[in-house]
């Protein structure tokens, strides 16, 4: 989903200003690359960069001859984004002159993210070159009194919090840009994002885009993305929609690719207006190369990006042979991701949206004996890690409507796994 449930605002600016601006930091260098893009040439451009304390660290300045202008600032020894450090700069830019000077506040986080081997050869998530098992929690953003949009600041905050206190530390927004906010929060909170593109086109077939991969897991690797006949089946037949995806695809990337939160990308989820998906990671690989990816999340992958990501919801879990690599120990460069699981559903009574409508994977009456489930299938995915699994994404942070089958109860009243 994607829509104004975001902040929208109105602002009077000089007729030279600032449009936007990226930020490019290496953490080896400790210098950061902007790019500004600004609205009339000619003017002075000036960039500061300001620590926790608010000492500047770096500045730099330059006539912008055109709209869009290049700044090269050194800050030296960095302090490193990490989860439990979650360190942010301070930026100030500034465009024009005296009289219609235009000024815009930001912040910037020096880190890395990527794929790197342990010392058995196993691909592994990354964060400044140190590996971490990635523990996630799916995030569909639903509200029960404003659906898509959060009642409060403090709301966004809630439900961070709430899965960093359970031991997670990933948010998979599903499917959803979200309000700004909530990235801001991830990126001072220290909470890791893996961030969906939006879905579009068509109705898929349901026989090919659920039920078959649902039933024969061997269908995954036998049906391809590049005809226009599986694009029909998927739902991408349309080449308008085609070119759609692409460019929102690219707008979400220049949107979200400041913040350092994000540290993967989701391209296409369950087959659902999946079209050529090899070609469509490495064309957003030219936007952003910086993270890495997952192309196809669930199945029909084909071989292409960071992981092989499978959603597993009604078999044993165990770590699958990547179906374009080799045996399961040696992943290419991909490494293993179980990018959905769980559902476990409890419905709270007086804390349900839809009565005596419920949904999820495996059902359970009271909170005690779905605790006792969800300890024992968390127990048992997070010893997957030694055989090669690099994270998981558990299924999911709050209930929304008849899915009932959240860590939360929909109006987030009550936390499943804490109340009484």
């Amino acid at each position: 989903q994607s829509g104004i449930w975001q902040s929208v605002w109105l602002e009077e600016v000089a007729a030279r200003h600032i449009e936007s601006a990226r930020f490019d930091c290496d953490v080896d260098a400790g210098t950061v690359s902007m790019t500004v893009q600004v609205s009339g040439s000619g003017g002075l451009l000036e960039a500061s960069i300001y620590d926790a304390e608010g000492s500047c660290v770096g500045s730099a300045h330059a006539y912008a001859e055109e709209e869009r202008d290049r700044l090269s600032l050194r800050v030296g020894e960095v302090h490193l984004w990490e989860l439990d450090d979650p360190y942010l700069y301070d930026v100030c830019l500034t465009y024009g002159s005296n009289d219609d000077e235009d000024k815009v506040c930001s912040y910037l986080a020096f880190r890395t993210v990527g794929l790197e081997r342990d010392d058995k050869g196993i691909a592994r998530f990354c964060l400044n070159h140190q590996p971490v098992f990635v523990r996630g929690v799916l995030d569909q953003g639903y509200w029960p009194d404003g659906l898509m949009t959060a009642p409060s600041d403090d709301a966004l905050i809630h439900d961070i919090e709430a899965v960093r206190s359970a031991g997670f530390n990933m948010l998979r927004k599903h499917i959803k840009i979200e309000s700004r906010r909530w990235y801001w929060h991830c990126d001072r909170l220290g909470m890791l994002v893996w961030q969906d593109m939006v879905s579009g086109g068509g109705i898929p077939e349901e026989w090919t885009s659920a039920n078959t991969p649902t039933l024969f897991r061997a269908t995954w690797a036998r049906r391809g993305d590049v005809t226009s006949r599986s694009w029909r089946r998927f739902g991408a037949g349309d080449p308008v929609y085609r070119a759609e995806w692409q460019s929102c695809a690219q707008q979400t990337v220049d949107l979200l690719g400041n913040h350092p939160c994000i540290a993967t990308w989701v391209l296409f989820n369950e087959s659902w207006g999946q079209f050529s998906s090899r070609e469509m990671c490495a064309r957003m690989r030219e936007r952003d190369s910086t993270r890495p990816y997952v192309a196809t999340s669930g199945w029909y992958d084909q071989g292409a990006g960071d992981y092989y990501a499978v959603h597993n919801y009604f078999r044993g879990m165990r770590v699958y042979r990547d179906p374009h690599g080799g045996p399961p120990w040696h992943y290419q460069s991909r490494a293993f991701l179980i990018n959905e699981f769980g559902g476990l559903t409890c419905p709270i009574k007086g804390h349900v949206s839809v009565p005596d409508i419920t949904y999820g994977y495996d059902a359970f009456e009271d909170l005690k004996s779905w605790r006792n489930a969800y300890t024992e299938l968390m127990a048992h995915v997070s010893e997957l890690q030694c055989e090669g699994l690099a994270g998981y994404v558990y299924t999911q942070l709050s209930d929304v409507e008849e899915e009932t089958n959240g860590l939360l109860t929909y109006d987030r009243r009550l936390n499943k796994l804490t109340s009484e």
